[in-house]
């Protein structure tokens, strides 16, 4: 496990140091970069570099905002007052602060690199000099067309970005802060065709302001084999005309390789969590992965949608939890079922706030539904609440449909569900079987099953099957020559009540 103070005392003072230490057993999973003013979503084992921090009422509502996260990075000067100091102490969140005059990009750099390398125990991933040698392109372009350029993916996140973005507009850096184009931004670029250009040709494409606080833009497709990659984005103020188009052509094809070496890099890091997450689920490890959050936890069966393979339901999943916030869902396939690991913390990824999630969804997707195994605390334990959340993904829940379902309170159905489950394929060997026969009256046997389930009440019974309870009484002395029973002993009663259960098993399918 990788802590704040382990990522402080691995980077040099110029770039970070530890101002206060918080809770110790906080794991470092990631780097973020936030704007103070701004929207913040924080998860469990962020690096939270808080950017913007004008006042000291912003440096206190990031550290609230934050107050979950691994750490926070500020600047020297809002690490070093008291106030910033004790809020982060009441919250035991770790402070690092940085020096005044530090760009933030350098920082946000070397802290990724250290962590890879601290995570891995081995020199940074060839991933980190893909990001580098990005941003260099960026600089290259930017220096061809004369203008600052951003270097973006197929879905708006920002990758790399050029020097002397300072004199752009609002869109611009607010695309450079939060690492994505904003929302309102790729509406009106959606609005235009900008995208499906994109999607569609190789060729360049100017757009005109969005209104007068954004610049125009001169938008460059990264294709590769047909495959649309990326894109380049320059801030312009008409069509650049530039006599370099040859070095201009070479240096999108580099960059359009550096994508398709960061896409199969991404992969390869997601198929070895997702195997990681296996093994777990097995039962077959004993260190704590570093994706789980704090305990207890529970292990999720998800339901649907209806009509998709797995590998489309897992995506769908996926696409879910992270457009409401959980930016590395635990979700994944095993022996044909679908699973998610889910914590007892606050926020994406967590019990509550999951199921939450589903009952909004379930109101839209009727088929989507949840099914969760016990809270365990151990690893050990992981592979038994897998175990009862795939079993009660197979039950058939009593009264309305539920779209969330847990083991606590499905108990009764899933106890009978097992007894059903051993007595599968062996023939009834209690007198039920007699009423089960094709001549049998089969107004008896739903009359013994109403007369067992209501304890002998037969009243109860009777408003149950709909009857008088004298009609109850006249089929009851009629069961007593049919199929002779004491209800009265503890053990029949609870036999002829599973001989039943199996009886209607059996009649439902065929």
């Amino acid at each position: 496990m990788i802590t704040a103070a382990d990522l402080a005392q691995a980077v040099a003072p110029a770039f970070a140091e530890l101002s206060q230490a918080g809770e110790p057993t906080r794991p470092v999973l990631g780097v973020e970069l936030v704007e103070a003013d701004g929207p913040i979503q924080v998860e469990r084992g962020d690096v939270v570099l808080a950017v913007g921090v004008r006042t000291l009422d912003d440096a206190l509502e990031v550290v609230g905002k934050a107050r979950d996260a691994a750490a926070l990075v500020l600047r020297r000067s809002w690490a070093d007052r008291d106030e910033v100091r004790r809020r982060c102490a009441d919250h035991g969140l770790p402070l690092l602060a940085i020096p005044d005059e530090a760009p933030w990009s350098p920082v946000m750099a070397m802290l990724r690199k250290t962590l890879e390398a601290a995570q891995t125990g081995r020199s940074p991933e060839p991933a980190d000099d893909l990001y580098s040698d990005l941003f260099d392109m960026a600089d290259k372009v930017g220096a061809l067309l004369g203008a600052p350029v951003t270097v973006e993916d197929a879905a708006s996140r920002v990758l790399a970005y050029s020097t002397g973005q300072e004199d752009v507009d609002q869109a611009r850096m607010s695309t450079i802060v939060g690492r994505r184009v904003p929302r309102e931004v790729r509406n009106h670029f959606r609005s235009v065709g900008v995208f499906r250009h994109l999607a569609r040709s190789d060729e360049p494409l100017f757009v005109p302001a969005a209104n007068p606080g954004t610049r125009p833009r001169y938008v460059i497709p990264v294709r590769a084999g047909g495959e649309w990659l990326g894109s380049i984005w320059a801030v312009v103020d008409e069509p650049p005309r530039t006599t370099r188009s040859g070095e201009l052509r070479a240096a999108v094809d580099v960059i359009a390789l550096y994508l398709l070496r960061l896409r199969a890099q991404t992969e390869l890091h997601r198929q070895t969590q997702l195997d990681h997450v296996r093994t777990a689920l097995r039962g077959d490890t004993t260190d704590r992965p570093d994706w789980l959050g704090p305990e207890p936890w529970r292990v999720a069966a998800l339901i649907g949608p209806e009509g998709l393979g797995i590998e489309a339901r897992a995506e769908l999943w996926v696409i879910l939890a992270r457009r409401h916030g959980w930016r590395q869902p635990v979700v994944v396939d095993l022996d044909g079922l679908l699973y998610a690991v889910l914590s007892d913390s606050s926020g994406p990824g967590s019990t509550a706030w999951f199921t939450d999630l589903v009952r909004a969804e379930s109101g839209h997707s009727p088929t989507v539904g949840l099914r969760l195994g016990s809270a365990v605390e151990t690893l050990a334990e992981l592979i038994r609440s897998r175990t009862e959340a795939a079993e009660l993904s197979t039950v058939e829940l009593t009264g309305r449909r539920r779209a969330v379902a847990a083991v606590e309170d499905c108990w009764p159905e899933l106890v009978l569900a097992r007894a059903l489950a051993g007595l599968a394929g062996m023939p009834l060997v209690s007198p039920v079987a007699r009423l089960t026969a094709p001549e049998a009256d089969a107004t008896l046997l739903a009359t013994l099953e109403a007369v067992v389930d209501h304890w002998g009440e037969v009243g109860r019974a009777a408003r149950v099957l709909g009857v008088h309870p004298n009609t109850v009484r006249y089929r009851l002395a009629r069961l007593s020559e049919a199929c002779p029973l004491d209800l009265d002993d503890p053990a029949q009663r609870l036999a002829v009540r599973l001989e039943l259960a199996r009886a209607r098993a059996d009649a439902a399918n065929g």
